[in-house]
């Protein structure tokens, strides 16, 4: 019986650990019905300070020729302005052709973190200083101390140690 229980909370853990990286696949074709759709790869998680953070923005209007990415820091400062005018081809959706663009950047500021996606066509108007925006999409991601983290990790870490013991000298 207490093996059972024994395997019964490994496996728990287990799933809590799968479900939890099951997250961090995030794909915003959902969102693609407007046209125009912009995430993360921290979408929906904190992020570790100085950790990569790439922001995907995708549309299906090929006129599209490039995105300003604003990075914004807890303050609302612009601290990165970034152009990507690459649109790589990346499948389709709904039958029209999904053109992507991306900007990485290691934000190292603690709090809630902001990226525009300023979408630029011809016939767009000026939007926050870019010229020929057309449309605009966010997304926002909370950066917290890389030292939380590992806390929580040697927290599990000893944890599950203890259980181990605890259970080995019952069995005795």
């Amino acid at each position: 019986m207490k093996e059972k229980s024994l395997i019964a909370l490994l496996a728990s853990l287990v799933f809590l650990a799968l479900s939890a990286s099951a997250l961090n696949a995030v794909y915003a074709g959902e969102s693609l019905g407007s046209g125009y759709a912009v995430t993360s790869n921290w979408h929906g998680i904190d992020v570790p300070s100085g950790s990569d953070v790439i922001v995907t923005a995708m549309t299906t209007d090929a006129d599209v020729y490039q995105v300003t990415f604003l990075w914004k820091n807890p303050a609302d400062h612009t601290v990165w302005n970034e152009i990507d005018n690459s649109g790589t081809v990346d499948g389709t959706y709904d039958g029209k052709t999904v053109y992507t663009f991306s900007s990485t950047h290691s934000p190292d500021e603690i709090g809630d973190w902001g990226v525009q996606a300023l979408f630029q066509a011809p016939d767009g108007t000026t939007k926050q200083g870019i010229e020929e925006v057309i449309a605009i999409r966010a997304t926002s991601f909370f950066v917290i101390p890389e030292a939380a983290v590992i806390g929580t990790l040697g927290t599990l870490a000893a944890m599950l140690l203890s259980f181990g013991t605890f259970a080995a000298k019952r069995k005795k």
